[in-house]
């Protein structure tokens, strides 16, 4: 299914070095229920997107997370081939505070959650940017025509990482139209795995849950923690990006949020095999498609590797004592 085992297992051992920025037993920390999710990316890249593939391992309690993660450059887009970097970032909402913190230089930079003011010079500004800033053809918009969505329950079952699963084939037909009746035309497909939430994953979930909605309630936002989301956020960013030439920046967000969660899908995704096709006429955007040919413009995987309840030292969601902090 992936690239390579080996590479899997390189990722994986990296995180695991990653995973001892906390501090070591004994830890006179009290220990708390944390759910513990790990995740397994490949990306084969897209414009603007490097090729990549990364193993991530999630730690959430109501009030805080600490997410750790490797990432490989696995394709001809990635800036140093098959090198691996790993990093780790603590949100704590009862301290209105995040961590970034540095394994390699023993070091963490402190921001408040809505993050640390960026230091952006001034520079003026001449006429020939401004020009060179503009959409490459303002003139030629594109229209949401017709939506066709379509989830099929195949039947198939299968064990994922000691998950019993059930698969869902998802398929988004989404018809665009430009000022001349041209029409190009949008496909989504997706193959889905889904475990339903047991006794054993509930309380995992839970925290989850209530760890979205408090950090949505201090960053002024609003999401349904309750539904499923149905495409993982890189997918939703590759899909503007692959869009914002030719689609509104106002059509793009009612597209991607109209995709976002599926009632008809039960249970919990364990993997997830995206592929996106764009052809078509409208807006000559048959010409941007040769390159591609019948392949899709882009193939995301997001699969989880593990998913449970576990009782952790709260030393976990804190910068090592002996790291320095950077400003």
């Amino acid at each position: 299914m992936f690239r390579s085992t080996a590479s899997r297992v390189a990722i994986a051992l990296v995180l695991a070095g990653c995973s001892g920025l906390g501090q070591k037993d004994p830890d006179p920390t009290p220990v708390s229920p944390t759910s513990v999710v790990e995740t397994h990316v490949v990306n084969e890249g897209f414009k603007g997107f490097p090729a990549f593939e990364s193993m991530t391992r999630t730690y959430t309690r109501a009030n805080m997370q600490r997410s750790e993660s490797t990432v490989s450059g696995t394709g001809t887009f990635a800036r140093f081939p098959g090198s691996a970097s790993a990093n780790a970032r603590i949100e704590r909402l009862d301290r209105n505070v995040e961590w970034t913190l540095d394994a390699k230089n023993k070091r963490y930079r402190e921001c408040p959650l809505q993050g640390c003011p960026a230091v952006i010079p001034r520079k003026p500004r001449d006429k020939q940017s401004a020009e060179d800033a503009r959409p490459p053809d303002t003139q030629c918009r594109l229209k949401i025509g017709t939506t066709t969505l379509a989830v099929e329950q195949t039947g198939r079952k299968r064990s994922i990482n000691g998950f019993d699963t059930e698969q869902y084939d998802v398929k988004w037909l989404v018809t665009f139209r430009d000022n001349a009746s041209r029409s190009t035309t949008g496909t989504l497909k997706i193959d889905l795995w889904t475990t339903p939430v047991t006794p054993t994953l509930e309380g995992a979930v839970a925290l989850e849950k209530r760890y979205a909605r408090a950090r949505d309630a201090i960053l002024g936002m609003t999401n349904d923690t309750d539904r499923s989301l149905l495409l993982p956020i890189e997918v939703s960013r590759m899909l503007n990006s692959d869009l914002s030439q030719y689609v509104s920046p106002t059509d793009r967000s009612k597209f991607l949020a109209s995709g976002m969660k599926l009632d008809k899908v039960k249970g919990r995704p364990i993997l997830t095999n995206v592929s996106w096709r764009f052809a078509g006429e409208a807006c000559a955007t048959e010409a941007s498609m040769k390159e591609f040919g019948d392949k899709p413009r882009f193939t995301f995987t997001l699969e989880v590797v593990s998913y449970k309840l576990d009782s952790l030292h709260d030393s976990l969601f804190a910068p090592p004592r002996h790291y320095k902090r950077t400003k």
